[in-house]
């Protein structure tokens, strides 16, 4: 069994109707909660790690979601509806402004300390993420990370 991680926005889900960016390249997060309302989330596609997830699940394979996404009871919706299993949860906190690496390291570092295993030392997960800062981020700390974007583009569409 491996511990895999997925994000979910440019990685397993495509929400990039309703995405934009600050001009240093960061999500823009007044935008981004302005703009998810239920109505906008069930517009959402998949891409094609998606049916990665998927599988690895089947395979018994312990998947984790760690997403910089609030996460509301529609997106929960969004995941169960479309069949995108998994383990565990992680996810930014309404009043979390953080910059998108440090708030996954701090929850993937406080996820696996309660399990009693240290990144990079009892385990390397793998971990599917389209934000370079996180994916070097991800790297420094001992979790093997690709480039969602380009194993998206990869594989054929869902």
């Amino acid at each position: 069994m491996a511990y895999v991680i997925f994000d979910l926005d440019v990685t397993v889900i495509d929400s990039t109707h309703r995405h934009a960016t600050l001009p240093d390249g960061s999500i823009d997060l007044v935008h981004w909660r302005e703009n998810a309302t239920p109505e906008k989330i069930a517009r959402d596609g998949l891409l094609p790690l998606a049916r990665v997830m998927r599988d690895l699940h089947s395979a018994g394979h312990h998947i984790i979601v760690c997403t910089a996404r609030f996460m509301s009871l529609a997106d929960l919706h969004f995941l169960g509806d479309n069949d995108l299993p998994y383990h565990a949860l992680l996810s930014r906190a309404v009043d979390d402004c953080r910059p998108d690496a440090d708030m996954k390291e701090e929850l993937l570092r406080t996820y696996f300390a309660n399990r009693d295993l240290r990144l990079g030392v009892d385990i390397e997960p793998l971990m599917f993420d389209d934000n370079r800062k996180v994916m070097a981020r991800m790297i420094s700390i001992g979790v093997q990370c690709l480039d969602a974007n380009r194993v998206n583009a990869k594989m054929r569409p869902l």
